[in-house]
């Protein structure tokens, strides 16, 4: 494979340290609200919500958090965004945030970067940490930009974390942040079994270059206006599958979306056998154009299983709950044909290989859906907690932690000392929510 070259490195400009130190304002405060409390930095300890967040936190700390940045701080936040993002949250219908990449195609070639940290070293899209106040596709705009300095435009989502972004301009970023710019490699699709990949990012990145450069994800962007026969075929396609989900639930966005169905206290599942990581996943799959997001999901359950269902609920982004309307509905395979498919309890959850890379959280989404066996952790609602978030960008006072698992947020957890160190060295940082650094084995001890 190609050779990544060292990244170069320079000075930030003085409105790109003001926006570093902007975005780093609440680890600030989680760490002056830790010397408050009192203790110090320590080895084998943790930075966590039982060492640094409050148990009461009286009216004149809430208004002091939200003091710690100024007029003219935040106005250098909005000038830099603005530059090198565009209005996806918009024109996407992006309200969550999260870290989020780029596949960006040009002339049959994927753009790729080196990224030479970690423990799992290789060629990764370019993307990484959200900053405070930014949808996903902002992200993954303002991601490329400053690790390859292209100022790129996010035009559909393929991923719980990846959006298809298209070039506006090279050259935009020139003063580089966090670990610089990056080596970057147009890959071709012949070359994309033979690279060697970043681990752990972004889901089944091969799978996701491969059907980019094949032409099957990025055929069509969001704004591409069908034609009126077009969206016709479309829904006649679908013609005794799908219901009237779009009127009844008020959901006109058109992206790619799966269904959780339950019956008799179990969930059904199906077995995808292809990609870079096969395992049980929700029924669902790719939009078709003209077509709301859980007609998608009503569609695609019945052509997997043959299951015909009703989208009665959003329960996330791209995730609706379905009821079961009949069996045996869908006759003819499509696609990838009839999966395998299981009923499985809440307590087979745990021990399932699931498919990597598709609908988020899907062990934590359907433990929800078969009710909870015991309370929601984190904090009574009567209790306000902050939103210092921690090295990884986990609300830690509210009860979230990083899962390596997942490699996402998740309630309940508690980020280590390790995947502490990782998020750090992805986002190029050097010290945690409490000021220590976790990549030398420090974490914060209240009795020391």
């Amino acid at each position: 494979g190609p050779q990544p070259q060292q990244p170069v490195r320079h000075s930030a400009s003085q409105e790109e340290r003001l926006l570093a130190l902007t975005m780093a304002a609440p680890r600030l405060l989680a760490a002056i609200a830790a010397f408050l409390v009192g203790g110090r930095c320590a080895e084998e300890a943790a930075c966590r919500d039982t060492e640094t967040c409050p148990t009461a936190v009286p009216p004149r700390m809430r208004d002091s958090a939200l003091l710690q940045t100024g007029r003219d701080v935040q106005s250098a936040v909005e000038r830099l965004r603005k530059r090198v993002t565009s209005d996806c949250g918009e024109r996407l219908q992006m309200r969550e945030q999260r870290n989020a990449a780029c596949i960006v195609a040009r002339g049959g070639r994927a753009l790729l970067v080196w990224v030479p940290y970690g423990s799992a070293p290789g060629w990764d899209l370019p993307g990484g940490g959200k900053h405070d106040g930014e949808v996903a596709c902002e992200t993954a705009e303002r991601e490329v930009c400053e690790e390859t300095g292209m100022q790129v435009r996010a035009v559909r989502q393929l991923s719980y974390d990846v959006f298809q972004c298209e070039v506006v301009a090279e050259n935009v970023c020139r003063s580089p942040v966090d670990e610089g710019f990056l080596s970057k490699h147009w890959a071709s699709r012949g070359e994309l079994k033979s690279l060697r990949y970043r681990g752990n990012t972004w889901g089944d990145k091969e799978g996701l270059l491969a059907r980019a450069l094949a032409g099957q994800a990025l055929s069509q962007t969001s704004q591409v206006h069908t034609s009126a026969p077009a969206v016709l075929m479309a829904r006649q396609s679908a013609q005794g599958v799908t219901s009237d989900c779009q009127r009844r639930l008020q959901h006109f966005s058109e992206r790619n979306s799966a269904c959780i169905v339950v019956r008799d206290s179990r969930v059904l599942l199906v077995w995808v056998p292809y990609g870079s990581s096969p395992g049980w996943d929700l029924p669902g799959g790719n939009k078709h154009s003209g077509e709301a997001a859980c007609e998608t999901a009503e569609r695609e359950t019945c052509e997997e299983s043959g299951i015909k269902v009703l989208a009665v609920k959003k329960l996330s982004f791209n995730v609706f709950q379905c009821e079961v309307l009949a069996f045996g509905a869908c006759r003819n395979p499509v696609d990838e044909g009839f999966l395998a498919k299981k009923w499985a309890s809440r307590d087979e959850l745990d021990s399932l290989q699931y498919r990597g890379g598709t609908w988020g959280d899907k062990r934590g989404i359907l433990k929800q859906a078969l009710g909870s066996a015991s309370p929601s952790p984190g904090p009574p609602s009567s209790t306000w907690q902050p939103d210092w978030a921690d090295a990884c960008g986990c609300k830690m006072c509210q009860g979230e932690g990083f899962s390596s698992s997942s490699q996402q947020c998740r309630a309940g957890a508690a980020t280590g000392a390790d995947e502490a160190c990782a998020c750090l060295r992805r986002g190029g940082g050097a010290v945690d929510a409490c000021g220590c650094r976790a990549c030398d084995g420090e974490g914060w001890s209240s009795t020391q």
